[in-house]
């Protein structure tokens, strides 16, 4: 048999793979950051470069918005219809309430890595509509309950659907650049905002004009109505919805295409990535995304808790005689709309902190034996849709948590505590972050000319990720 097919026979897929990326790389220059560097553009590809972006804007930051925007009215739907009567109709008790809105948080959490893990996979379009689909089915099928049990069952099924939307901000970071992120990131997650203060007036319509109407509670139609909006954008997500920028096949020009493509890389995007498990551990031996768990639990999700169940707890306990006073009442609610200003930004930031400076999706490649051994092959390093789904989890723990310690009413002295201490503490974390991020960049700069710096410019930021020594942190 001829030597060369021998030896092309004894071609493992992963090599194949990798000699791709690495061609890849080498079109742009022998240094791995040099792909991603900020092409140079003529006037007359800066106004095309800026009708595209605008583009963009009126087209997929919408579409990710209204996502949300539903998204979070699911959410509270279980609140508005207890108040519409469901509790009683049901003979559910709070006890019970609280765990139908606990038991969302179980399957949000089992299916949040794989949401965000798989997105390139199966595509971003199909992905989010369809999520949206089977969230909105499970919403509508909840108008038909009959107890509390099948309630708390429904419930996790739409939370396991529902992680899968979670990808939406790392879908972002597909199509526009990281100076990019944060203007965009508030514009969607102010949706949530938005739909939050929506969501009181749309159950209040629904009771006023549909209660009793076919002799359905106005609970039923609060699930059926929410549920049917839901189905419906699904579909539209599934049809308008551009895929990643390599796969997109219509809606943009050729000449659109190359730009997408041009700024996904300037965004410290590869197009040939596939999942890595390892990396999955790389994630949470990062010291960058310890801190942000910190930081999230701090600053993020314990404000989160306090706006939501403090807020329901005004509402719910506003009877009782030991709140029955106008001016505590009135005080507890004017603050909730500082908690608000301060939770809101505080979720937007991080997501958009590690959309920026954790690159990479989540591919690492063993391919360090031509590179002076460094790093060593068995090297891991952190994935930005590993990143991201971790510090999900981890914040969405904290909801979960939520039932359980904001249930010594009527004043919640255990749940304010312990978001006052996060309130207290998180100034500290933030300001050590900076500080280590610093020393991480100053540490960069000062070995820039070693000869283990050297090794590791002949890599891509798929195979290193943010351990580039050309690659500065943002803070």
């Amino acid at each position: 048999m001829d030597k060369s097919l021998e030896k092309l026979d004894d071609t493992r897929v992963e090599d194949i793979e990798h000699a791709h990326i690495r061609r890849e790389t080498s079109m742009f220059g022998k240094n791995g950051l040099d792909m991603h560097e900020m092409a140079v553009l003529s006037a007359e590809e800066m106004r095309a470069e800026r009708r595209f972006v605008l583009k963009l804007d009126l087209i997929v930051l919408p579409l990710i918005a209204v996502m949300y925007f539903l998204a979070t009215l699911d959410r509270g739907d279980i609140s508005n219809a207890a108040v519409a009567g469901m509790n009683d109709e049901l003979h559910i008790t709070a006890h019970q309430l609280s765990q139908c809105v606990a038991f969302f948080y179980i399957g949000y959490i089992v299916c949040q890595i794989p949401g965000n893990l798989f997105m390139r996979m199966i595509g971003p379009n199909i992905q989010l509509g369809c999520a949206m689909i089977g969230w909105g089915l499970g919403t509508t099928l909840l108008c038909e309950a009959k107890n509390w049990q099948s309630i708390a069952g429904i419930r996790v099924m739409i939370g396991a659907i529902e992680a899968f939307i979670q990808a939406g901000p790392l879908y972002l970071t597909l199509w526009y650049r990281r100076e990019e992120l944060a203007t965009r990131g508030a514009i969607f997650f102010s949706m949530m905002a938005v739909a939050g203060s929506m969501n009181g007036l749309i159950a209040y319509g629904v009771e006023y004009n549909l209660n009793g109407v076919h002799g359905w509670g106005a609970w039923r139609w609060i699930f059926l109505i929410e549920g049917i909006m839901s189905v419906g954008m699904g579909f539209v997500v599934l049809a308008l919805l551009p895929s990643t920028p390599e796969k997109t096949t219509w809606m943009f020009s050729e000449k659109e295409r190359e730009i997408a493509m041009r700024r996904s890389r300037e965004a410290f995007n590869v197009a040939h990535t596939k999942i890595e498990p390892k990396q999955l551990i790389a994630v949470v031996k990062d010291p960058k995304v310890v801190f942000v768990f910190v930081h999230e639990y701090q600053s993020g999700m314990l404000l989160k808790l306090l706006a939501g169940n403090a807020s329901s707890a005004w509402i719910f306990d506003t009877t009782d005689p030991a709140v029955d006073n106008s001016s505590s009442r009135n005080l507890s609610f004017g603050s909730t709309f500082l908690v608000g200003m301060g939770t809101y930004p505080a979720v937007v930031l991080i997501q958009s902190w590690m959309n920026s400076n954790i690159i990479g999706f989540t591919k690492r490649y063993e391919i360090c034996r031509d590179v002076a051994d460094y790093p060593p092959t068995n090297a891991d390093f952190p994935s930005r849709a590993g990143s991201l789904a971790f510090i999900m989890v981890f914040g969405q723990s904290f909801a979960l948590l939520g039932a359980e310690i904001f249930d010594d009413a009527p004043h919640y002295y255990r749940g304010k505590g312990l978001s006052l201490g996060a309130m207290v503490v998180a100034p500290v974390v933030t300001l050590l972050f900076m500080f280590y991020l610093r020393r991480a960049n100053d540490r960069k700069r000062r070995d820039q000319d070693s000869e283990e710096a050297a090794a590791k410019r002949a890599l891509s930021l798929e195979e290193i990720c943010d351990a580039h020594p050309d690659f500065m942190f943002w803070y």
